[in-house]
């Protein structure tokens, strides 16, 4: 056991929880229904997409999934306890799986040999709506329980149709989802059952499209990125619109190959959290917010490496360490510990001096102190035999 401390200790005077790249990519942002974090994935971990979450001003960024395949599009329940994300990219690998808000609690819903993702909860958080394959290669929508139970196929179009990306409204009364062949996709509002679909957009020509709609708090208001403006490959605008698809007022100017993406409503601060690309060139996304006019343009996401080494706050008293059953933080405030594993993924959330470790596996952990206001004041490592 000596032998091992020594070694685990000369690791630690060096260490990184999440490698940072020069260039990454930051996009799709949900915003949690208290409107305090927005998710979002990210490929700043050795160049694998997986899931994050910071402050809605973009600080405190936390890892929060680990996977070889990638984790996308995550999808925040109506109480905010839970996130639903899709496993791997687009096609028959991609599965859908669920997690506490933290990151903890990993759970798999779907496993079937065919392409399951872009899931959303439904507003009373008792449904889950997802694209998948049926019997061909081309996504349909889905229903099903938050534990993966009776899936349900709603729509089923012949050909090379896609029916994908679906959402509930607000009030749960309608999905939207997209559809289209190809290059061309448009929106569409039905009933619950599937049936009755109403064009909320029109039917596009190849090459125009509109995407990642989202809605605002009461439903009236439906948000949306098209190439309407600027044509297919030249880039992506941001429009807000009446929840019918009518009134459309763009709010972006997309130039020079620009891409506006998948903007999401925040509910109660009057502004828009998006995903920018410069270029197509240049390879590098990141979530900003704006006003609903569309000024005050602000970047919140960075490639910056979640890392102890990083934080300028003094360090704690960890005691006993090693310890295989608990450990004591010497700390005379009120405090909150978030204890991360070595890949830097939050591990759990405590409020006790005290702390039980007996469940957790040997190997090193990590512990950021905040106080009430969530600053950062104290951070640490100990080791559990």
């Amino acid at each position: 056991m000596k032998n091992l401390y020594i070694i685990l200790s000369l690791i630690l005077s060096s260490f990184t929880l999440v490698t940072a790249q020069e260039t990454c990519n930051n996009y799709w942002s949900q915003i949690s229904p208290d409107g305090n974090y927005f998710y979002f994935h990210s490929d700043r971990s050795n160049g694998i997409y997986e899931i994050y979450r910071c402050n809605i001003d973009g600080t405190n960024t936390i890892k929060l999934s680990s996977s070889d395949d990638g984790d996308y599009y995550p999808a925040i329940s109506p109480d905010g306890n839970k996130i639903v994300f899709q496993r791997g990219a687009y096609g028959a690998s991609a599965e859908i799986y669920i997690m506490d808000s933290d990151g903890s609690n990993l759970t798999q819903l779907t496993s079937n040999g065919v392409h399951d993702g872009f899931p959303n909860f439904s507003p009373d958080g008792n449904t889950i709506v997802f694209e998948a394959w049926d019997g061909s290669n081309y996504p349909e929508v889905f229903k099903m329980k938050p534990d993966g139970t009776e899936r349900i196929q709603l729509t089923n179009k012949d050909g090379a149709y896609w029916q994908s990306a679906p959402i509930y409204n607000p009030s749960g009364t309608k999905i939207y989802f997209s559809a289209g062949y190809n290059a061309d996709n448009y929106y569409v509002m039905m009933d619950l059952d599937g049936s009755n679909w109403v064009n909320i957009t029109e039917p596009n020509n190849f090459g125009y499209a509109e995407s990642g709609l989202q809605f605002n708090y009461d439903g009236s208001k439906i948000v949306f990125h098209t190439s309407e403006y600027v044509g297919y490959n030249n880039g992506m605008d941001i429009v807000i619109a009446d929840s019918d698809g009518t009134n459309w007022q763009k709010i972006t100017s997309s130039s020079n190959g620009s891409y506006y993406y998948t903007p999401f409503f925040h509910h109660t601060n009057n502004l828009v959290y998006y995903s920018y690309l410069v270029s197509a060139s240049s390879g590098k996304w990141n979530v900003y917010s704006m006003k609903q006019d569309g000024s005050d343009k602000t970047v919140l996401t960075d490639c910056t490496a979640l890392s102890l080494n990083d934080f300028d706050v003094p360090l704690i008293s960890i005691y006993p360490n090693p310890s295989s059953d608990y450990i004591n933080i010497e700390y005379n405030e009120n405090f909150i510990a978030e204890i991360f594993d070595i890949n830097g993924k939050l591990i759990s959330v405590e409020e006790n001096t005290i702390i039980d470790i007996s469940n957790l596996n040997p190997n090193v952990y990590y512990i950021l102190l905040r106080n009430e206001d969530n600053k950062l004041i104290r951070k640490g490592k100990f080791i559990k035999e």
